[in-house]
């Protein structure tokens, strides 16, 4: 099977990061994503210690920090006003030279994850997408979509499904999702915004009557918010807006502008 490669489906974090592994090591790979662009919203912020560490043994983990913001405390807001402090900066000391929470936007990741992969002459296949595959004793054939509709037999020594949580390597071999959904609804909002909170430190209203989170993004005043929606009638949940909730933010920050 030296002659096949490694076909990864899903060009996100994780199906980049392993192309980017499997090149380092000298495997040929192929990845494919059914989308026709990266990702352009920030969605997942936080990249873990561990995380930084296997990138380390890419020479990946200096950019990626770069592209990130370091945080250095935890805040606890009550009633709009800070009640504690936890330093973030101590955790893991001595254990890994990433001791510290390091915020950096999904999108951000993938392009740079993108560019590193691009010089070492690995492209993602856009609107390329797989739609059956059969496992046999020297590997895998997989049946893919072509941007123009034409199908396409692929063959590869391995098949790693890095699609989601709707992969279609996990129902084709009857891989469940375990998991739940939250019952309450949330807001994520990434806003340019001025006060207190607005300091490079991660926040957290913990009140019961409410919920809010805010991260600090790349660039000034910048934020992402992540807060409940309980004042609003459940049929008015699709149209909300950001008017809908910046109200909530004014015991911590004030919004300028959103995204």
């Amino acid at each position: 099977m030296s002659d096949k490669i490694v076909l990864i489906t899903g060009a996100g974090p994780t199906g980049l990061a392993l192309a980017l592994w499997l090149t380092k090591l000298g495997v040929k790979v192929r990845i494919i994503d059914k989308t026709a662009e990266p990702g352009t919203t920030s969605r997942a912020l936080a990249v873990q210690a561990r995380t930084l560490e296997f990138y380390h043994q890419v020479g990946f983990d200096e950019a990626v920090v770069a592209g990130g913001v370091k945080i250095e405390n935890l805040n606890l807001w009550v009633k709009g006003r800070r009640a504690a402090r936890v330093p973030l900066q101590r955790t893991g000391k001595g254990l890994t030279p990433y001791a510290f929470a390091l915020v950096f936007p999904q999108d951000a990741h993938e392009q740079l994850l993108i560019e590193r992969l691009g010089e070492l002459g690995v492209r993602v296949a856009r609107q390329t997408e797989l739609l059956r595959f059969s496992q046999h004793d020297t590997g895998v054939t997989a049946t893919l979509r072509r941007p123009d509709g034409s199908e396409e037999i692929c063959e590869s020594a391995y098949l790693a499904g890095c699609d989601g949580a709707a992969s279609t390597v996990r129902a084709q071999l009857g891989i469940g999702f375990p998991g739940g959904t939250y019952t309450g609804l949330f807001y994520v909002a990434d806003v340019e915004g001025t006060g207190e909170a607005v300091n490079g430190d991660l926040h957290a209203d913990v009140e019961d009557a409410d919920f809010l989170l805010l991260f600090p993004l790349k660039g000034r005043g910048r934020v992402r918010l992540v807060g409940t929606v309980r004042d609003l009638p459940e049929s008015d949940h699709g149209n909300l807006s950001f008017d809908d909730v910046k109200a909530k933010l004014s015991s911590t920050s004030s919004s300028r502008s959103r995204r």
